[in-house]
């Protein structure tokens, strides 16, 4: 079979997700309420209407069943090393309501435009530019990145082996920041096959030293291309002697080749003996033989390597962590300072020591003052107590490398050469910038006033600041309430545990979560639109998961080994498919258009009675492990209606209580579909486009429609996630509805 478009076929991204259109403001839930508004009801005494009856509204409630087309897990966090299991009510597997509640509006949100929800990071940032990558496409995106880095004040970017990235040593001294530069042009490098082989045998005290797998194997944990994050701590800023060649060549980019490396480290004030003066030969003429340049192979002639004289430098030994390609390097700083030091703003250290900088494996290898590796604590000074973990230490130096704009102020700087830079400023986050004003959380834009018009979600569910400052209270609670969906027959679960990985591209992927131009963006050269454009860009929608399966195949593979877990896998026991669950959800005062707009969010495209529950139309997806393909389910509503005033006259439970029919169910679909269709209609008059036929056409529930579609779901290879190795070609994730279109010859038959 045909593996399906990907990055090798005119670099179109593929993504177990999608992206839903924005539009240039929401659908204001006033436009649900006209016929009320004509009656005198006003929105505020609507939404304040949950201890009141106002006539003309509709109470009652759905009942859900929901039909597992998938395993499926909705769970909570096991102990440690153990199974996440199932959420259970009364010993009985369940979907929590508050899941329940989290995909009607989510799906109300992508129907009618709602407001995005809260933002996922406070800042955004990319990678310093170091070098550029071998693929022209790559390398296109990369020189557009150093211009970018370059205007935004941070220094002229790096272009190794000419402009190295400086580095220095971050001190914390009479309350301000300081980078005492080191006196080398740049830190020294050294292979980490020669730092095992030196550690075992000169380094009696530390515990063994792993390597990195070659790229493409795994080592016994499954972790690819770099060392495991938790066996760094030990090595981590540990003080050495370390063994440099210096050899005499004329050429600069040579001179790094030749003089900036170590073959050997020692012990901190060993002095070197014959035999490892002996093991720094062996090393260099070994690294100079498997050198292809001409300049290597003149100089190897003259012998130049083997009468250089050997210089011994105090360094401190740093670890960089995860490296796509595999880490094949350390690094040393010499431990002397050279020139004055740098000042760096308290906030750009805030911003560094952020949750959005520090990452696990700075949690894991830069403890606080009180938890020092081997080699990092300084007795002469006292310790502090108050930093968290992954921040920079109070009471010892801690190397960094950095860069400084035109008037030498630093303005960047990170633990590694490749370290992340802020994207604007601390003003406006680019996520401000790319989502229209209007379609913001006012929650999560920054100098936004109470009372704005109500978004459809937020009139149904309530929030916190739904009226104007005028108002004595300006929140409102909704008026729809989710209770649990229960398993009505056992739900099986899962034969076994599946081990399932968390780790999923962010926001950061600019490719895939930004709009880009139609120009030149799937050739060798693109233009592409990056997060560093500010103000030019813009997001690309809201984030859905495509329906994702093709048979329970891949499942068992997913079995846990007896090997230990990765930082970002979990082992879950899924409910198996075919589970059935049946829940309940209550609402008041609802008008027919929004009741209407609650049914369309639970039934989506498929008929007033919900369809086939085995192969539908169209099903949400829910819970963990979305991307993987877990946790697609099909739904089918049956509402009932409250007549409160026949309630009151009689004592018989049933009393004012009907079934609504399809014939009724139809009309309040209705009701909100012809009310979406008017609005999107004004809305392309006020913006001067072409508006939709029907509710159906509207671009973002188009859009929505295919991405929730089950039974012509997209083939599993056009939903696969990418590997590092395409992420790095920059490839663009096509629009849904382009990649229905794109994937039409794999499509599964119906």
């Amino acid at each position: 079979m045909h593996p399906g478009p990907g990055p090798g076929e005119d670099y179109r991204a593929v993504a177990p997700y999608g992206l839903v259109p924005l539009p240039e403001r929401p659908m204001p839930a006033e436009t649900l309420h006209a016929r009320l508004q004509q009656e005198g009801v006003t929105q505020r005494d609507l939404l304040r209407s949950h201890d009141s009856r106002i006539p003309g509204t509709h109470t009652g409630w759905i009942d859900v069943d929901i039909h597992a087309l998938t395993p499926l897990f909705l769970g909570t966090a096991g102990e440690d090393g153990k199974e996440n299991r199932p959420f259970v009510i009364n010993e009985a597997p369940a979907v929590p309501g508050s899941a329940l509640r989290g995909l009607v509006r989510n799906q109300l949100r992508l129907l009618t435009g709602g407001e995005t929800g809260p933002v996922n990071t406070p800042q955004l940032f990319f990678r310093a530019p170091v070098s550029s990558a071998d693929n022209p496409r790559s390398r296109t995106v990369m020189q557009e990145l150093h211009r970018l880095y370059r205007d935004e004040r941070h220094g002229t970017p790096p272009s190794l082996p000419s402009n190295p990235m400086p580095a220095g040593f971050l001190r914390h001294e009479d309350g301000k920041w300081r980078i005492y530069p080191i006196a080398t042009e740049r830190p020294l490098k050294i292979q980490l096959e020669h730092l095992k082989e030196d550690f075992e045998e000169c380094f009696s005290d530390l515990p063994p030293f792993p390597l990195p797998p070659e790229p493409g194997q795994e080592n016994e944990e499954k972790r690819e291309n770099y060392i495991p994050a938790e066996y760094h701590r030990e090595f981590q800023h540990l003080k050495v002697t370390a063994l440099c060649p210096e050899i005499d060549v004329p050429k600069k980019n040579a001179t790094y080749e030749y003089n900036y490396w170590a073959m050997a480290v020692l012990p901190e004030g060993e002095a070197m003996e014959e035999g490892d003066e002996e093991a720094v030969r062996q090393r260099l003429d070994h690294r100079w033989k498997n050198r292809k340049s001409q300049d290597f192979r003149r100089a190897l002639e003259e012998n130049r390597h083997e009468a250089a004289p050997i210089r011994e430098l105090t360094c401190v030994l740093v670890l960089t962590g995860v490296a796509a390609g595999g880490r094949k390097n350390a690094y040393l700083f010499p431990d002397e300072g050279a020139g004055a030091p740098l000042d760096v703003p308290d906030d750009l250290v805030a911003l560094m020591e952020s949750a959005s900088q520090v990452t696990q494996f700075q949690e894991r290898n830069f403890p606080n003052d009180e938890d020092v590796a081997v080699g990092r604590a300084d007795p002469g000074r006292p310790a502090v107590r108050d930093n968290k973990y992954g921040s920079f230490a109070r009471n010892t130096p801690e190397p960094v490398w950095y860069r400084t704009d035109d008037s030498g102020r630093v303005v960047s700087f990170g633990r590694s050469g490749g370290y992340r830079v802020a994207v604007g400023d601390t003003e406006t986050t680019p996520i401000e910038r790319a989502v229209p004003a209007a379609v913001l959380s006012p929650q999560h834009a920054k100098n936004h006033a109470p009372g704005r018009a109500v978004d459809v979600p937020r009139a149904l569910f309530g929030d916190i600041d739904l009226f104007g400052a005028e108002e004595r209270v300006t929140a409102a609670r909704g008026r729809i309430s989710f209770g649990s969906a229960v398993s009505t027959g056992g739900a099986p679960e899962y034969p076994h545990p599946l081990r399932v990985e968390l780790l999923n591209p962010g926001r950061l992927c600019f490719a895939n979560y930004v709009v880009q131009p139609a120009r030149n963006k799937w050739g060798t050269r693109p233009d592409l639109l990056t997060w560093a454009h500010e103000d030019d860009i813009r997001l690309g929608g809201y984030k859905v998961y495509l329906h994702r399966y093709d048979g329970d195949q891949r499942f068992r593979d997913m079995s846990p080994s007896e090997d230990r877990k990765g930082d970002t896998e979990r082992d879950i026991r899924p409910i198996d498919k075919g589970a059935g669950f049946s829940g309940r959800i209550t609402f008041t005062n609802l008008t027919s258009a929004e009741l209407g707009g609650l049914l369309r969010a639970l039934l989506l495209g498929n008929p007033p009675g919900g369809g086939d529950q085995h192969n539908p139309t169209h099903a949400h997806k829910i819970g963990m492990g979305k991307a993987l393909g877990l946790g697609s389910v099909h739904i089918r509503p049956r509402l009932y209606l409250v007549a409160p005033e026949a309630r009151f006259e009689s004592l018989d439970p049933d009393a004012g209580i009907r079934a609504a029919d399809r014939t009724e169910v139809s009309d309040h679909l209705a009701a909100f579909d012809g009310a979406l269709t008017e609005w999107e209609r004004s809305e392309a008059v006020r913006l001067r486009r072409a508006g939709p036929d029907d509710w159906r056409s509207i671009a973002r529930v188009e859009a929505l429609l295919l991405a929730t579609q089950w039974r012509d779901r997209l083939p599993w290879e056009c939903t696969r996630p990418m590997d590092l190795k395409e992420y790095a070609l920059y490839p663009v994730l096509p629009t849904i509805q382009e990649r229905f279109s794109y994937c039409e010859a794999h499509r599964r038959p119906s």
